[in-house]
């Protein structure tokens, strides 16, 4: 992509162009960024505001699929790689990353079954790592039906069981079916999850308050 005013492509679609810039920046192009006007960083921003209106035209397939490669490379920057040579790119960018994420999740919620969508949410969690994106789960509370909402929660609980290693999966599963309990002000619920689950909650009793209970 040439940095100009009208965000000429170097590739036929948004996605192609995004593949050949992780390319580049796997490779080593954009390293030590700062010291070279930035360029990596420009770009990543012009992308976000070119997928910004894609998903504002409904291009919900293009979008999810842009969203995804470019914020995982920044996941994977942040925490197994240094490609830009920034300590932390997602906050230097100053982009709002929480109306990214839920962008991106809306775009599973409208395109993905049940399934998918926790093989998706799944494999976010596991990207991301330390980061913390409140937008990711409300998205999904608030998108899917009654019916899908319990399905996908009961999913999640299986997961949860199912996992051998405890690592940092595990703990945004818990805090997402506390959320979604949270959010039907279903206190028998996130009372259960908090019984089953206290050896995970990183504060019981600040949890606890959050519903007021006595």
């Amino acid at each position: 992509m040439k940095i100009v005013k009208t965000y000429v492509l170097s590739e036929k679609t948004l996605d192609k162009d995004i593949d050949k810039f992780i390319s580049d920046t796997r490779n080593g192009k954009y390293f030590y960024d700062y010291k070279h006007g930035m360029e990596g960083l420009k770009i990543i921003k012009q992308y976000f505001r070119l997928i910004q209106k894609e998903y504002d035209n409904k291009n919900h397939e293009l979008a999810k699929i842009c969203y995804k490669k470019l914020l995982f490379l920044l996941f994977e920057d942040s925490y197994e790689y240094n490609h830009f040579g920034y300590e932390d790119i997602i906050g230097r960018s100053k982009l709002d990353f929480e109306k990214i994420i839920s962008n991106y999740f809306s775009c599973l919620t409208k395109l993905c079954s049940v399934e998918e969508l926790l093989k998706e949410y799944v494999e976010y969690v596991n990207a991301k790592k330390d980061y913390d994106f409140e937008s990711a789960d409300k998205t999904i509370i608030h998108n899917l039906s009654k019916d899908n909402l319990t399905t996908f929660e009961d999913m999640v609980l299986t997961e949860v069981k199912n996992m051998r290693n405890k690592d940092y999966e595990i703990y945004d599963l818990v805090y997402f079916l506390l959320e979604s309990a949270k959010f039907q002000n279903n206190k028998e619920k996130h009372r259960s999850l908090i019984e089953q689950f206290s050896n995970l909650i990183d504060d019981v009793d600040e949890v606890c308050g959050e519903l007021e209970y006595k």
